[in-house]
């Protein structure tokens, strides 16, 4: 009985050393970043979406010339309908359906196109965040950075977001 004891003794000790152990590793300095926040400030300051206007301007521009093309037939073909041959109205109508499925996959392929530009420039903004978060991080000794949005409260001066902001070049 006099050796259970001592197993007994022993066991709680190595357990409660372990426990120490564990919670003095878990005492570590944790900072919190609103990401979202900082993506749509940095979007604002590198003008994402004005370049990616510009960029994709003269496709829109002649997206927008198919569809008065189409417009002036459609009213041409409303207004003249019953003075016009059955010749010249099925002429209106192949232009139109030509029109069309010009547009439809000109359209298609711009949108395709404007999405993946998209993601591309999202992608450089969330590299430099992440580099900026790192930097931060290091800089002001926190061990764990977590998105804002996964916190459910924690002390306002662990918020890192505005440092991250200016620290991205």
């Amino acid at each position: 009985m006099k050796q259970w004891m001592k197993a007994a003794g022993l066991s709680l000790v190595i357990l409660s050393s372990s426990m120490y152990a564990q919670a003095a590793e878990a005492a570590q300095k944790v900072g919190y970043v609103a990401t979202g926040q900082a993506m749509q400030q940095l979007a604002k300051r590198y003008n994402v979406t004005e370049k990616l206007r510009s960029e994709f301007k003269d496709r829109i521009d002649e997206l927008r010339s198919i569809e008065n093309r189409m417009k002036t037939k459609v009213d041409k073909a409303k207004r003249d309908g019953e003075l016009l041959s059955e010749s010249d109205r099925t002429k209106i109508q192949r232009e139109l359906a030509s029109l069309d499925s010009d547009y439809k996959l000109k359209a298609k392929a711009l949108q395709e196109d404007q999405r993946r530009r998209g993601a591309e420039e999202e992608q450089k903004l969330v590299m430099k965040i992440r580099t900026a978060i790192q930097t931060v991080a290091k800089k002001e000794g926190y061990d764990i950075v977590v998105d804002a949005q996964a916190v459910l409260y924690a002390d306002p001066k662990d918020d890192l977001s505005s440092k991250v902001i200016s620290a991205v070049k």
